[in-house]
């Protein structure tokens, strides 16, 4: 029997808890409002195990339920705790379900539409690692990533000969590409699937984002962007809608008749800058009980 009650299913990626603003943001969420409500959390919380878990109960606590795939700053592991990154995306998928934290596909139904929510783990290809990467032409850029932390703070340890870490996550989601989705389907990841997504307004011949000042102009993020092989995994589940995260560049963009959404809360500066835009209401509406998908605006 259908759920007489209305629910909505939410999108938001990379709050970076780290800033006291981005935690007090989240706080001033309306605690009453959501309690029938999903949150799709697209990855970028915190490096630091124990804001990872004080986010999960902020968002837990407003929020019926809570989907989250874990982003690259989630997976930083620092050369004192002696680890590796594979070994800190267990401990977080443990206490994602200590916390009741989705990781897995379900199913909602409400009076009058259903929907499904299916997590897809990603991680991004680097041009020399093969061509499936988002990779685009930038001058003057440092190809040697020497300042992007994960060179730094990602260590991975136990992969296989020859597979590559975005390999490694997408053998997991291997399951759910076969399965029966009698509803419409939202997939969400946290790295970006099509270099559509990277540019200002997504036309072929579009600069790389270069809507403001750039800041460190030896940076190419579309090498670290994400890959065309999570493309791939979403239509295969035929989604018609992907929220994803990571660029700090908010959009809603239909490509070959998926339906591409950011809502990415991001950095103080990057709000204050007008880099991120579209966050006066919070987290962005994607889907309701009553009548199926919601439209926005096109950034």
């Amino acid at each position: 029997m259908n759920d007489k009650r209305v629910i909505r299913v939410y999108a938001l990626s990379d709050v970076h808890v780290d800033y006291a603003e981005n935690l007090d943001w989240l706080r001033a969420i309306d605690g009453t409002a959501h309690k029938n409500d999903v949150l799709l959390l697209a990855g970028d919380i915190s490096h630091k195990m124990e804001r990872l878990k004080i986010t999960f109960e902020i968002v837990a606590q407003k929020f019926s339920s809570v989907f989250y795939v874990p982003g690259n700053h989630d997976l930083w592991v620092h050369p004192e705790e002696q680890s590796n990154s594979i070994s800190k995306f267990e401990k977080v998928c443990s206490l994602c379900e200590r916390l009741g934290i989705k990781t897995q596909p379900k199913r909602f139904s409400g009076h009058k539409q259903s929907l499904w929510v299916v997590p897809l783990y990603s991680w991004y290809v680097r041009p020399e690692e093969g061509e499936d990467s988002l990779f685009m032409q930038k001058k003057e850029e440092d190809s040697g990533l020497e300042r992007w932390a994960d060179s730094h703070y990602t260590q991975w340890g136990p992969l296989r000969k020859g597979e590559r870490v975005a390999d490694f996550f997408h053998k997991k989601n291997e399951v759910y590409l076969h399965q029966n989705y009698d509803a419409p389907v939202v997939t969400l990841s946290h790295f970006l699937p099509r270099k559509e997504l990277i540019l200002s307004n997504g036309k072929k011949g579009d600069p790389l984002e270069q809507s403001f000042r750039d800041a460190n102009p030896g940076f190419n993020f579309s090498r670290v962007a994400g890959c065309k092989g999570l493309d791939k995994q979403i239509r295969k589940i035929a989604a018609s809608v992907h929220v994803y995260g990571h660029q700090h560049r908010n959009r809603d963009r239909v490509i070959d008749g998926v339906r591409y959404v950011a809502q990415c809360l991001g950095y103080p500066h990057e709000r204050q800058s007008g880099q991120i835009v579209g966050l006066e209401r919070g987290p962005k509406l994607l889907w309701h009980s009553e009548g199926g998908f919601v439209e926005g605006a096109i950034f």
